[in-house]
């Protein structure tokens, strides 16, 4: 079976940007950002974006493209019991888009209360706990798996290519109007303020850094698994280090833009910006009620949110899907719809069960999923730097520094294992 292939530049970077993009952009990055000083936590964040997740782009695409393959394929062909480790990584996944389609269902919720008027007159703490970990969750849980199932079923170029080109324009743009609307709310000054100038105390901790470096290689989507398989899909004349430069920019761009949305509004009401994981469900419903037309604001922030999201999860089940279609030579349409019941069976107890939910999150993002992005690392490595370098200079139009080598050999694993490390020693 022949390999499908991106339809244009564009549209890879498109879908690339959309798998970084998500609610890691619009719902984490505030959050900790707020958690973390505002512009103590943006200022470490975006100097190791492009010292250190460009380079993880460059690698995973790169590995991909090398070996034509997922990331079973792929370290199969490096490293001893790879097809193992691609295994593993795979099943991390399921458990990712497994928790993720469940937030992403109440954020579908959220959207239809907005657009009806239902959540003007409610208490958006009581709205969230009478959702949350409900029997009603489940099924907004399951819509947005089948949402994402019939996307990536219509393949590379038909379905992920053309949905993220539709998405992530749209984003973008409701991001804008939403963001103008923000600063322009009176008092919306203090929150700029909080979100630009830094405590430089602040800055100095080392928890910071490590806090903004593990949500850098989040929102990047680098984790071993998702770059990988679209990478594997990149022609020889697809230029990696301009693509991964713009996939950077582009999910900066989102991330600290929905800073400017939602730092502003939540000062202008006197809230706090360290509401923690309740920023978007239960403080920014309560702007959305005070603020005039709030309401329609509301709905365009929750279908932000969803495009958001969706153009994750649809990165998410490809990178299993295309292990089914590569290794079980299952159809696309059969294994989308299969492995998409089994992500549905996995995740389901979590909308009725928090515990459940809360070891989902740990395992797949805390205690193994960091993992991903050192074995595929350790993969191009084993393949030859050498090696590597000479592929990723293929159809780049600009020249790739000799540096990228020992970068690449020495400090990009250094700084994964340390992240890792620190995950457990920070809590």
């Amino acid at each position: 079976m022949a390999r499908e292939t991106w339809g244009s530049r564009v549209g890879f970077v498109a879908a690339a940007v959309g798998s970084a993009v998500g609610l890691g952009n619009i719902w984490m990055f505030p959050m900790r950002a707020g958690l973390y000083g505002g512009a103590a936590f943006l200022l470490p964040y975006l100097v190791l974006l492009f010292a250190v997740g460009v380079v993880g782009l460059t690698v995973e695409w790169t590995l991909g493209r090398a070996t034509k393959g997922g990331p079973i394929e792929a370290f199969a062909k490096t490293l001893p019991g790879g097809k193992y480790l691609g295994i593993i990584v795979n099943a991390i996944m399921v458990m990712i888009f497994a928790f993720y389609s469940l937030v992403l269902g109440w954020i579908l919720r959220y959207f239809i209360a907005s657009l009806t008027g239902e959540l003007t007159g409610v208490n958006p703490g009581a709205f969230f706990d009478g959702l949350a970990f409900s029997k009603e969750a489940i099924l907004w849980q399951f819509t947005m798996i089948a949402i994402t199932v019939i996307i990536v079923a219509m393949g590379v170029q038909k379905g992920i290519e053309r949905a993220n080109k539709v998405m992530m324009p749209a984003l973008f743009v409701l991001l804008v109007i939403l963001t103008i609307r923000s600063v322009t709310l009176p008092n919306a000054y203090e929150g700029l303020k909080f979100y630009l100038l830094p405590d430089w105390s602040k800055v100095m901790s080392g928890k910071t850094w490590m806090i903004a470096l593990s949500q850098m290689f989040f929102s990047l989507s680098v984790l071993g698994t998702t770059m990988v398989v679209y990478g594997s899909y990149l022609k020889e004349e697809d230029d990696i280090p301009l693509s991964a430069i713009a996939t950077a920019f582009g999910d900066t761009a989102v991330a600290v833009t929905a800073g400017f949305l939602v730092f502003p509004a939540v000062f202008s009401f006197g809230l706090e910006p360290t509401a923690g994981p309740g920023l978007v469900f239960v403080t920014l419903p309560m702007v959305f009620q005070k603020m005039p037309g709030g309401m329609f604001f509301g709905a365009l922030f929750f279908l932000l949110l969803i495009f958001a999201g969706l153009s994750s999860t649809v990165s998410m089940l490809e990178v299993y899907v295309d292990s089914a279609i590569t290794k079980l030579n299952m159809s696309r349409r059969n294994a989308s719809i299969l492995l998409g019941l089994l992500t549905f069976l996995v995740g389901a107890p979590s909308a009725i069960n928090p515990s459940y939910f809360d070891w989902l999150i740990n395992i797949s993002t805390v205690y193994i999923g960091p993992l991903g992005a050192l074995i595929a690392a350790l993969a191009l490595i084993k393949l030859g730097v050498d090696k590597a370098y000479e592929e990723l200079k293929k159809g780049a139009l600009i020249d790739v520094p000799e540096l990228w080598k020992p970068w690449v050999k020495f400090l990009y694993p250094i700084v994964i294992a340390v992240i890792y490390i620190s995950q457990f020693l920070l809590g």
